[in-house]
C-alpha cells in the first residue's frame, strides 16, 4: 500500500513541477561528474600518448649494465612492444678529420611512439623514414656533415667498423631537450654494435629499453618491475616525469583539468543540497495531513524513502546517458579538429558518476528527510510548527563530510582535497559574517531612497539570515564561475607568452669566441635576428664552504657505512654549463640577495630549487673546478627561473670577474619561417664546428598541448556554468514560499503590483551585486594561492574581474528572481491566498 502511495507522490510532484530542480541538480552532477571524468581522462591519455613521441615510447628503462633477459620476457608475456636502444659517446673519423659524436644503436622496432625523419641533403626537405639503417650504414645529423666535411655516400669509421652515410638524420623522437648537447648524433643498426668494439667493461654507456602497451598493461608491468630496480643503476621514466617543458606542461594541464572538474562537482552537489531542503520543505503539509489520517512514522518514512529513491535512480540514469552522449560528441570533435586519436577510458568515471548522484541525493537529503518525518500533525492548524532542530548538528557534518568525500573520490589526492576543503570551509565563514554586513549597509542606504527601494530594502533586512545563506550560495556560485574564467585565460596567457610565433625555433651551440662577430654579420646580412650570446664554461662544483659534495653514492658506500655525512651535500654528478653577465637575464627573478653591478668581487647567484635541495643559502661559500682551476666564490642571490621558455637558462650565473678569462664558447638561439629552412646550409657552412639544435617538433607538441587543453577548458566552464545557474535557481525558488505570502499581506493592503515588482527587481539586484562583489574579493584571494602554489604562475591583480563580478551578479540573480516572481506578482489577492491554502 504504502509503495503506491508513494509513487503517485512521486507522478504528483512531477506533473507540479516541484521536484524539477532536484532531479535537474541530480542529473547534472552526474552528467557533469561522467562527461567530465571521461573527457580529461581520454583527453589526458591523448596528450600523454602523444606526448610520448619525445621518449620514442610510452616508458623507457635505463640501465648502466645489460638490462635482464627475464624482465623483457615479462614484459612480451604481459602484451608489451619493446625496443633496444644503446647510447655511447665515441670519436668518428671520416676525410682525415674527427669529432666527437654521440652513437645510437637501436633494434627493430624503434621508435616504438613517433617517427623518425630524414633527408638526401643536408638542410633539404625531410620526409618519415621507413625503417632502420642497414648493415653497414649510419644515419648521420647535418652538424657531423659541417664538422667532418661529409657528402652522402662518405665512409665513416667508428671503432672497429666501416659505416657508410646514407640518409641525414633530421629528427628523433627521443633526442631530448637540453641545448646543451652538442654532439651531433649516428644512429646505426643495433645489430652492428658489437661489432664497432666500443663496448668494453668500465665503458661510459646507457643500456635502454622502450616499452609501448596499453596502460593496464604498463601499470602491470610497472608493479612487478619496479620492487627490482636500483636506483643507483636503474632508471624507469615516463614523458610526465622530469622538467622539460612538455612535461611541466603537461602536469599543469591535469593540475587545471583537475581543479576546474573539482569546481564543477561542488556546484553540482550543492544544487542538489539546496533542492533537497527546498523538496522537504513543500512537503511538511503532506506529511502533517498523513499523521492526521493515521498514518505511522515508519510508513511516512517508507513512503518518501522509496520516493527519494526512485527519482534519484531515474535521474542517475538519465545523468549517466547524458553524459556519455556529450563526452562522445566533445571528443569526435576534438579528435577531428586536432587529428588525434583519444583513447578510451576506463569504468572507474560511471562508477564516479553514479556514487556522486547517490551520496549527494542520500546525504544531502538526510537532515532535510529527517525533519520531514518530524512534522507534528498540529502543522494542519499551525502553518509555523515545523519539525526538531534536534539534528541540526548532522545537517552539517553529512553536507561537509559529503563534500569532502566527493573531493576525494574525484581527485584520490587527500592533500588537494583537505586543502580545498578547509579553505571553501573558511571562505564560507568569512562570507557568511561579509554578507551580514554588507545586508545592514545596503539598508541604511536603501531607506533614504524611494518607497521600491525602501521596501526592497526591508525585505532585505527581513529576512537577513535566510539572504545570509541565499548570499553565500551565489557567491560560492559566481566566485567558481569567475574563478574558472580567470585561470582560463592565465592558463593559456602564459603559455601562449612563452611560445609567440616569433619564438626561438634553433639553438646555437658550439659557438667559437673568435667567431661570434662573424656569425652575427652573417644573420643580420640575411635578415634574421639572432638573440643574445651567452658564453658557457664547463666546471665542475665540488664543495660547498670548504665541505666537499657527493657526487655519487654507490649501493656498496652505504653498505660499508660510509654514505655522506649530514653537513656534505649531494652534487650534480657531472659537469654544470656555467656563464656569467652582468644584467640579469629575462625569465629571472631574483627571491633572495641582490644581483650585483659592476663590482668586481667574485660572486654566483643559484637558481632556487637547487638552492632548496642543496641547502645553500646566501653567503655560503662554493667551490668548483673550472679546467683544471679551482675557484671560490659566494653566493650573493637567489633566482627563480621560468624553465618553460625555451631560452637558455642557468643553475649558476657568475659575475663577470670570475670567468671572463676562461676559454669559453657561445650559446644563442635564433628564429627562422618554415620555407627558409634551405638557407641554414649555406649560413652555417663557414662554421664546421658549430651544432644546430632544431626545437620545432618540441614547440608544436606544447602548442597542441595548449590547444587542446583550451577546448577542455572550454568545456569545462560550459558544465561550470550551468551547475552555477542551477545553483542559483534552486536559491532562488527555496524564498518563494516566504514571498508568496508577503505578497498577500502587501497586495491585502493596497501596495499596486508596478511597486511589488519593482521591489522585488531592486532586492534581488542587490543580492546579486553583494554576492558578485564578496566573490570577486574570494576569487582573488583563491587565485593568488593557486597561481603560486598549484600552476606555477606568476600573480597578478585581476581588476577587470572587480567591474565584470558586481555586474554580472546583479544581472543574472536580479533577471532570475524577477523571472522567478513574475507569475506571483501577476496573481491577484484571492489568487496567492488559494495557493497558500
Amino acid at each position: 500500500m504504502w509503495h503506491k502511495i508513494s509513487w503517485r507522490l512521486l507522478k504528483q510532484e512531477l506533473r507540479r513541477g516541484e521536484l524539477t530542480i532536484m532531479a535537474a541538480a541530480i542529473v547534472l552532477s552526474v552528467t557533469a561528474v561522467l562527461s567530465l571524468a571521461l573527457f580529461t581522462e581520454r583527453l589526458q591519455a591523448g596528450l600523454t600518448e602523444r606526448s610520448a613521441e619525445f621518449l620514442a615510447a610510452d616508458r623507457v628503462l635505463s640501465s648502466r649494465r645489460d638490462i635482464p633477459q627475464e624482465w623483457l620476457a615479462r614484459a612480451q608475456d604481459e602484451g608489451l612492444r619493446t625496443a633496444d636502444r644503446v647510447v655511447f659517446n665515441s670519436m668518428a673519423f671520416a676525410n682525415d678529420e674527427l669529432a666527437l659524436v654521440d652513437v645510437k644503436a637501436v633494434s627493430d622496432g624503434y621508435p616504438l611512439r613517433g617517427k623518425l625523419r630524414t633527408a638526401q641533403q643536408p638542410f633539404a626537405p625531410d620526409q618519415v623514414a621507413q625503417g632502420l639503417p642497414a648493415e653497414g650504414e649510419a644515419w648521420v645529423a647535418a652538424a657531423l656533415f659541417q664538422e667532418l666535411s661529409l657528402s652522402v655516400g662518405d665512409s665513416l669509421e667508428i671503432g672497429n667498423s666501416q659505416f657508410e652515410v646514407t640518409r641525414v638524420l633530421t629528427y628523433e623522437p627521443d633526442v631530448g631537450f637540453s641545448v646543451f648537447t652538442d654532439s651531433p648524433n649516428v644512429l646505426i643498426n643495433y645489430s652492428e654494435l658489437e661489432a664497432t668494439g666500443l663496448i668494453q667493461p668500465g665503458s661510459r654507456v646507457r643500456f635502454n629499453v622502450l616499452f609501448a602497451g596499453d596502460t593496464r598493461d604498463l601499470s602491470r608491468y610497472e608493479e612487478w618491475l619496479r620492487p627490482q630496480l636500483n636506483d643507483d643503476t636503474h632508471n624507469w621514466r615516463s614523458i610526465e616525469e622530469g622538467d622539460s617543458p612538455l612535461a611541466r606542461s603537461l602536469r599543469r594541464a591535469e593540475r587545471f583539468m583537475l581543479l576546474a572538474s573539482l569546481l564543477g562537482v561542488v556546484l553540482a552537489a550543492t544544487a542538489v543540497a539546496v533542492a533537497a531542503q527546498r523538496y522537504c520543505q513543500r512537503n511538511y503539509d503532506v506529511v502533517a495531513i498523513f499523521k492526521t489520517l493515521g498514518g505511522q512514522r515508519a510508513q511516512i518514512q517508507k513512503i518518501f524513502i522509496l520516493h527519494l529513491l526512485l527519482l534519484t535512480g531515474f535521474s542517475i540514469g538519465t545523468g549517466l546517458l547524458l553524459g556519455w552522449l556529450i563526452q562522445g560528441q566533445v571528443v569526435d570533435l576534438v579528435a577531428q579538429y586536432f587529428d588525434v586519436n583519444l583513447p578510451a577510458g576506463s569504468g572507474r568515471g560511471y562508477l564516479l558518476a553514479a556514487g556522486t548522484g547517490l551520496i549527494s541525493a542520500v546525504m544531502f537529503t538526510l537532515y532535510p528527510l529527517l525533519r520531514l518525518i518530524e512534522i507534528p500533525p498540529l502543522r494542519v492548524l499551525n502553518r509555523e510548527m515545523t519539525g526538531t532542530d534536534r539534528w541540526r548538528w548532522l545537517h552539517w557534518v553529512a553536507s561537509g563530510g559529503t563534500i569532502y568525500l566527493l573531493l576525494w573520490l574525484y581527485s584520490q589526492q587527500w592533500l588537494l582535497s583537505t586543502a580545498l576543503f578547509a579553505g571553501g570551509a573558511l571562505a564560507a565563514v568569512v562570507l557568511l559574517f561579509v554578507s551580514r554586513f554588507f545586508i545592514r549597509a545596503s539598508r541604511q542606504a536603501g531607506m533614504q531612497a524611494g518607497s521600491a527601494w525602501r521596501l526592497a530594502m526591508a525585505g532585505l533586512q527581513r529576512r537577513a539570515q535566510g539572504n545570509s545563506v541565499q548570499m553565500l550560495s551565489f557567491s560560492t556560485a559566481i566566485m567558481l564561475l569567475l574563478l574558472v574564467l580567470a585561470l582560463r585565460h592565465e592558463l593559456l596567457a602564459d603559455w601562449q607568452e612563452q611560445l609567440p610565433d616569433d619564438a626561438p625555433n634553433y639553438f646555437l651551440v658550439n659557438v667559437a669566441k673568435d667567431n661570434v662577430p662573424q656569425l652575427k654579420e652573417r644573420f643580420a646580412q640575411r635578415d634574421i635576428a639572432v638573440n643574445e650570446m651567452y658564453p658557457i664554461v664547463p666546471g665542475r662544483m665540488t664543495a660547498v664552504n670548504n665541505v666537499a659534495v657527493v657526487d655519487e653514492v654507490s649501493k656498496e658506500d652505504n653498505e660499508s657505512d660510509k654514505a655522506p655525512s649530514s653537513e656534505q651535500r649531494e652534487g650534480f654528478g657531472r659537469e654544470l654549463s656555467l656563464t656569467w653577465r652582468d644584467t640579469l637575464p629575462p625569465n629571472n627573478t631574483v627571491v633572495a640577495g641582490s644581483w650585483w653591478g659592476n663590482e668586481p668581487e667574485p660572486q654566483v647567484s643559484i637558481e632556487s630549487e637547487v638552492a632548496q635541495r642543496m641547502r645553500l643559502d646566501i653567503g655560503d661559500e662554493l667551490t668548483f673546478n673550472i679546467g683544471g682551476q679551482v675557484v671560490n666564490v659566494p653566493v650573493t642571490s637567489i633566482r627563480e627561473v621560468n624553465w618553460g621558455s625555451l631560452q637558455p637558462n642557468f643553475y649558476m650565473i657568475f659575475n663577470t670577474a670570475v670567468l671572463a678569462d676562461f676559454p669559453a664558447t657561445y650559446i644563442s638561439s635564433f628564429n627562422l619561417p618554415e620555407e627558409r629552412k634551405s638557407e641554414l646550409y649555406e649560413l652555417f657552412k663557414p662554421f664546421p664546428q658549430v651544432s644546430l639544435i632544431d626545437l620545432d617538433a618540441i614547440m608544436e607538441q606544447l602548442r597542441e598541448v595548449i590547444d587542446q587543453v583550451s577546448i577542455a577548458i572550454l568545456f569545462v566552464l560550459i558544465l561550470v556554468v550551468v551547475a552555477g545557474m542551477l545553483v542559483l535557481l534552486a536559491q532562488v525558488q527555496a524564498s518563494m514560499e516566504e514571498r508568496q505570502k508577503e505578497l498577500v499581506i502587501l497586495r491585502t493592503l493596497g501596495a499596486p503590483a508596478k511597486l511589488l515588482s519593482r521591489s522585488v527587481t531592486y532586492e534581488f539586484l542587490v543580492l546579486g551585486a553583494i554576492s558578485g562583489l564578496i566573490a570577486t574579493l574570494a576569487m582573488e584571494l583563491s587565485l593568488y594561492i593557486l597561481q603560486t602554489q598549484v600552476f606555477e604562475l606568476a600573480a597578478t591583480f585581476h581588476w577587470r574581474f572587480w567591474l565584470v563580478g558586481p555586474i554580472a551578479g546583479a544581472v543574472v540573480v536580479g533577471t532570475m528572481g524577477r523571472l522567478a516572481c513574475t507569475r506571483l506578482i501577476r496573481r491577484n489577492t484571492a489568487q496567492l491566498i488559494r495557493r497558500l491554502a
